[in-house]
């Protein structure tokens, strides 16, 4: 059985996301699905666990939001970090990012998926824009997850 990974920090869009993934499971081989919602708790289970995919999120915060706590620094890379983390550590696993923004920093989407295949080449495979209004996304994903687990 497959194994795969949402490193996510937003509630709504994790939901989606693992509604998607409910519904496509007829079509898709079998596997089940962690979900990690911040920079240290996603790279902590890259680090200990196995994955046969990641779904990425690109900004996140540094910690796990609680009741009391507010997740620490809001990192607009944190994605790219877990990436460099993942080289770092030899961990080769097919990457998705999955973001909801076209600008992160002040660098445009395009240049950043220009950069990320250039820069990890082992590990990622390719960015999907996320948006709530929209579900195109939702193709672009599954063809991905297919063709990749």
């Amino acid at each position: 059985m497959k194994k795969l990974l949402l490193v996510e920090d937003d509630q709504n869009k994790i939901k989606q996301i693992e509604t998607f993934l409910a519904d496509s499971k007829s079509e898709l081989p079998e596997f089940t699905f962690e979900v990690r919602k911040s920079y240290q708790s996603g790279l902590q289970a890259i680090l200990e666990n196995r994955y046969d995919l990641i779904l990425l999120d690109m900004s996140m915060h540094n910690f796990d939001k609680t009741f009391n706590e507010s997740g620490g620094e809001f990192m607009k890379f944190a994605g790219e970090d877990i990436l460099s983390e993942m080289e770092w550590n030899d961990i080769s696993i097919k990457t998705i990012v999955v973001t909801q923004y076209d600008l992160i920093g002040n660098k445009a989407l395009e240049d950043l998926k220009d950069r990320w295949k250039i820069r990890f080449p082992l590990n990622y495979l390719d960015t999907v824009f996320y948006s709530a209004k929209e579900s195109n996304w939702k193709d672009e994903l599954f063809s991905l997850i297919k063709s990749n687990i």
